[in-house]
């Protein structure tokens, strides 16, 4: 899990007044658990995990961005953005002539060149990102994206903080080159280049980062000049807001939210971008039962999907497919699976189900926005044996069973992927040929071909349309079978009066009050 702590605490500025101070405590890493203080870098073309991300959304500014946490619609950042009609171009024009770097410098046109060229070629973990797309000064106030293939998905994918836009003039004289040569990672992780809200005083990636404001930012003024981000135990989170010496905390359980009263606070439960689903291998010598249709759909009918929903808690929400609800391309939630034993018996009957125990593979030591693994196991094994079917658990620690699923030899078992940007075509994994259909051997399906081809054609508006039926027919194959998209859950203290907490940003240090 990841925890944010925020205190009403003060500093002193040189002016020696005193200014409010956020200090945000972050637990450490817990097996595979989808966010935590797991800090490995914060130069934004090289991070890829949750904290960089958090950090780097209050340092750097992006492109393109998500206004109000609407995920469905990119809108302008430092850039404005056009499209070509075949969607191989998309020109950027320089929009936010005010914005300057930490330092004073304006941003420009090269810096965003730069910052692409370098995201693209120090081959970091969110160089795919750009993969494909050739960057180009056009003049001083435009750049170009050209790619060989129709990439609609290019405004979802800059507003990502891994593609913040740096001070190339700084960056360059600091070891900073856009090859693999590169060498200014430690100078970035000390000394921030971006135009964001703001900057880095001290960096320790095993215990602690300090954010001070930007001076040269050109938004509004931050009220906490001073953000402190510690990485410390998770067992006393729930103490802390409790007693008010924690003002904000970042993904409790619904155990732990449900014991902060209004005295305390207030909940805040905000849609996550994590897919949780049962998986099923369809090569018959491996999947068994699992292979089958029939059985396959006859599970999707034995979940009780509402008894999961109280299992992740107030504001998860159930999936009509893999997409999350907040994407376009998402199937409508009145599409999803229902409970219906009846059927799920007459299916079994179909399949030639007698009974026989089929192994079912997960996590034992991971959870996802407060969904532990192996609790989720547990239930679906009570659930499915109401139906006759029976799960043989096969609990193994998350790198273990990560291995094991990408080896494609497990029958049956819970996955979960998180989005890297919110665009359907992030999901085309799970279509048959993709990378992660290859781990339950599913390869060939022509409907699914047809329709993965035709949303691909797809323009503009009719995207969602395309892209939810290519997604419920998959749904509909039961090679993965969706169970819940779970909720990140921000508790704030009563002393912040105002804050900005939504789908793209969890917390706005630069908004809260």
């Amino acid at each position: 899990f990841a925890y944010l702590f925020l205190y009403t605490d003060t500093d002193f500025d040189h002016d020696g007044d005193r200014d409010p101070a956020l200090q945000a405590d972050f637990s450490p890493p817990r097996g595979g658990s989808s966010s935590s203080f797991n800090l490995k870098t914060i130069d934004p073309h090289r991070q890829f995990e949750f904290t960089g991300s958090t950090i780097d959304n209050a340092i750097y500014q992006t492109a393109l961005e998500f206004e109000d946490g609407d995920l469905t619609k990119p809108t302008d950042g430092l850039c404005s953005y056009e499209m070509s009609e075949d969607d191989k171009e998309m020109t950027l024009t320089l929009k936010d002539e005010d914005a300057k770097f930490s330092n004073g410098d304006p941003v420009t046109a090269d810096d965003i060149v730069f910052s692409f060229e370098r995201l693209q070629g120090i081959k970091g973990n969110p160089s795919f990102f750009l993969d494909g797309v050739k960057v180009k000064k056009v003049d001083d106030k435009t750049v170009s994206l050209t790619s060989s293939e129709p990439n609609p998905a290019l405004p979802y994918i800059l507003p990502n903080s891994s593609i913040g836009i740096v001070n190339s003039k700084v960056v360059k004289e600091n070891e900073g080159t856009t090859d693999e040569n590169d060498g200014a990672e430690q100078f970035l992780n000390e000394n921030s280049q971006g135009s964001g809200p703001y900057k880095v005083e001290k960096y320790d990636a095993d215990s602690q980062v300090v954010l001070t404001a930007n001076e040269h930012y050109n938004g509004p003024e931050p009220k906490y000049k001073r953000v402190v981000l510690r990485n410390v135990s998770a067992e006393t989170q729930l103490t802390d807001i409790q007693s008010g010496q924690a003002q904000v905390a970042f993904d409790l359980n619904s155990d732990q939210a449900k014991q902060i009263d209004e005295s305390m606070g207030k909940i805040s439960s905000l849609p996550s971008t994590r897919s949780l689903y049962i998986f099923n291998n369809t090569d018959e010598k491996i999947g068994g039962p699992a292979a089958d249709p029939n059985f396959r759909k006859a599970v999707m009918a034995a979940i009780d999907y509402d008894k999961l929903i109280d299992l992740a808690g107030k504001g998860s929400q159930r999936m009509a497919s893999l997409v999350p609800n907040e994407f376009v391309g998402a199937v409508a939630k009145d599409e999803a699976p229902e409970r219906d034993l009846a059927k799920a018996k007459k299916l079994l009957k179909k399949a030639g189900y007698d009974g026989e125990k089929v192994p079912f593979h997960y996590s034992s030591d991971q959870a996802v926005n407060g969904v532990d693994l192996a609790q989720l196991a547990e239930t679906l094994q009570a659930q499915l044996k109401e139906a006759d079917i029976n799960l043989d658990l096969k609990p193994a620690p998350s790198s273990t069973q990560l291995d094991g699923f990408r080896s494609a030899k497990q029958p049956m078992g819970i996955g979960t992927w998180g989005a890297d940007f919110p665009d359907p075509t992030n999901y085309n994994v799970f279509i048959p040929g993709g990378s992660v259909a290859e781990r339950v051997n599913w390869n060939d399906d022509p409907k699914l071909k047809k329709l993965a081809d035709e949303a691909a054609e797809a323009k503009g508006d009719a995207r969602e349309a395309a892209y939810a039926k290519l997604f419920k027919a998959t749904t509909d194959t039961a090679v993965w079978i969706p169970l819940v998209q779970p909720v990140s859950t921000v508790a704030v203290g009563s002393s912040i009066t105002k804050f900005v907490s939504n789908a793209d940003v969890s917390f706005d240090f630069a908004k809260a009050e």
